[in-house]
C-alpha cells in the first residue's frame, strides 16, 4: 500500500483540537472513576446533577469498565494513539529505521479507529439510557468527539477505503514484525486477563464481583457434610452467628466453606434464630423467619449423626418452613429419620439452642450474620478478600502470641 503520511492542514488541526479535548475529558472521567471506586467518601461531581444526569452513578457500575480497564482509560489510550498518528511523519523522519515505519497511512488509521470507537460509543449510550438509566454527560461528549474525528479524518468512499487500508497495513505490519507482534499480543492479552480477573483497577467492583459469585450460587459447591468445618487444631477460630432464613447468612455460609478449603481455620456455627418461638432475646419474630427455630433444632439434631454441616447447607439453600419439608430436604444425608425427629425435640438440643442464643446475646449481637474471628467481632457480610485479610491478621497475631 502506497504511503500517505501527509494530512491536510485543516484536517490536522481539527483532529488535533478534538483529540486534545478528548484527552482532557478522559482525564476528568478517569478522576471521577477513581474517586467513586477507590474512595470511601467523595464529593459529588459537577456532572452529577440529578437521578438521570449522574456521572458518578455511571462510573460505579460494571459497565464503566471493559476487560478490567475503565472505559475512561480506553478512551485516553485511543486519543493518545491518535495524537501519535498525527505526528508519526515527524517521528519517522527522526527515527527512519524504527518500528514506526509500519504506519503508512495514519489518516486512514485515525478514521477507522474513531469510527470503531463511535460504534462502541453507540452501544455504551444504549446501555446508559436503557440499562443503567443514568447519563454521563462527559461520556456522551466523547462519543460525539469520536464521530467528529472519524468524519474529519475520512479520506474517501465513506470510510470503506480507510477501513480496507487499515486492515491491509495491519496485516503487512504484523507479517513484517511477526515476532514482535506476537510478543506484544501475548503481553497485551495476559495483562488484560490479569486486570479482568483481579479487578485491581476497581476495588468496589472487585467486591461486587466476589459477592456475585456467592449471591448467584444456587448450591454450595464447597459444601461438606460432617460436623467439623476446617482444621480442628487451627490457630484461627471463626464463630459465625447465623439464622437459616437470613439471605446474607446463606452467602456467608458459602464464603466460609470456600475459606475452609483455602485457609487454615476452624469454623463453628452459633445458632441465633430471629424467631421468638425459641429466642426470647428479640422483641418480635422477623418476617420470613417464622421457621428459624425449627430449622436450628434439626441442624443441631443432625450433629448427633455427624452431619451438621450437611444439614446446615441444605437448610440455607432450600429454607424449608415445615417439619415435613425439613425432613424431606435432609433425606439426601441418609439420616436415621426417627432418631433425627427425636433428637430435634430432645432436652439436649433445646439446651444447646438456648446456649447458642444466650452466647450470641452476651456478645451484644442482635442480628445476623455476625463473624467472630479469634475473639474480634465483625457485624454483617463482608467481601471475600476482606474476610481472608482478617483471617491472615488473626493468624499472625496468634503466632506472635505463641512466641511471647
Amino acid at each position: 500500500m502506497e504511503k500517505n503520511l501527509k494530512f491536510k492542514k485543516s484536517t490536522f488541526y481539527i483532529v488535533l483540537i478534538l483529540t486534545i479535548i478528548g484527552i482532557a475529558l478522559c482525564c476528568e472521567l478517569s478522576y471521577i472513576f477513581y474517586k467513586t471506586n477507590f474512595l470511601p467518601t467523595f464529593a459529588k461531581s459537577f456532572c452529577a446533577t440529578s437521578e438521570l444526569i449522574d456521572c458518578d452513578g455511571v462510573a460505579q457500575t460494571s459497565y464503566s469498565m471493559a476487560m478490567g480497564v475503565p472505559n475512561a482509560l480506553w478512551g485516553l489510550i485511543l486519543y493518545l494513539v491518535i495524537l501519535m498518528l498525527l505526528f508519526v511523519d515527524r517521528i519517522q523522519s527522526k527515527f527512519p529505521s524504527s518500528i514506526f515505519n509500519v504506519f503508512k497511512n495514519p489518516q486512514s488509521y485515525i478514521a477507522t479507529l474513531s469510527l470503531l470507537a463511535f460504534a462502541i460509543s453507540i452501544l455504551l449510550a444504549f446501555i446508559s439510557i436503557y440499562e443503567i438509566k443514568k447519563i454521563c454527560v462527559l461520556c456522551f461528549v466523547t462519543y460525539f468527539i469520536n464521530l467528529f474525528i472519524a468524519i474529519a479524518a475520512n479520506t474517501k468512499n465513506f470510510f470503506i477505503h480507510d477501513i480496507k487500508t487499515t486492515i491491509i497495513d495491519f496485516i503487512d505490519g504484523a507479517k513484517k514484525h511477526f515476532i514482535l507482534f506476537l510478543i506484544v499480543l501475548i503481553g497485551f492479552s495476559s495483562t488484560l486477563y490479569y486486570l479482568n480477573d483481579s479487578m485491581i483497577l476497581s476495588p468496589k467492583q472487585r467486591q461486587n464481583k466476589q459477592y456475585k459469585e456467592f449471591f448467584q450460587a444456587k448450591t454450595n459447591k464447597y459444601a461438606i457434610k460432617g460436623n467439623i468445618l476446617g482444621n480442628k487444631n487451627s490457630k484461627v477460630v471463626i464463630n459465625v452467628y447465623s439464622d437459616y432464613n437470613c439471605p446474607f447468612c446463606k452467602i456467608v455460609n458459602i464464603m466460609l466453606h470456600k475459606l475452609a478449603k483455602e485457609k487454615d481455620v476452624l469454623i463453628n456455627e452459633i445458632n441465633f434464630p430471629l424467631d421468638t418461638t425459641c429466642n426470647k432475646k428479640i422483641g418480635a419474630t422477623l418476617i420470613g423467619h417464622e421457621s428459624s427455630c425449627l430449622q436450628s433444632r434439626y441442624a443441631i439434631a443432625a450433629k448427633e449423626q455427624g452431619k451438621f454441616w450437611g444439614a446446615a447447607n441444605a437448610l440455607f439453600t432450600k429454607q424449608p418452613t415445615t417439619e415435613e419439608a425439613i425432613i424431606k430436604e435432609l433425606k439426601h444425608l441418609k439420616l436415621d429419620e426417627e432418631k433425627l425427629k427425636k433428637d430435634a425435640w430432645s432436652n439436649k438440643t433445646t439446651e444447646e439452642l438456648l446456649n447458642d442464643i444466650n452466647t450470641t446475646n452476651s456478645k451484644g449481637i442482635s442480628g445476623t450474620p455476625a463473624l467472630e474471628i479469634n475473639g474480634v467481632l465483625y457485624m454483617g457480610a463482608m467481601p471475600y478478600d476482606v474476610l481472608k485479610e482478617f483471617v491472615d491478621v488473626a493468624k499472625k497475631r496468634a503466632e506472635n502470641n505463641d512466641k511471647q
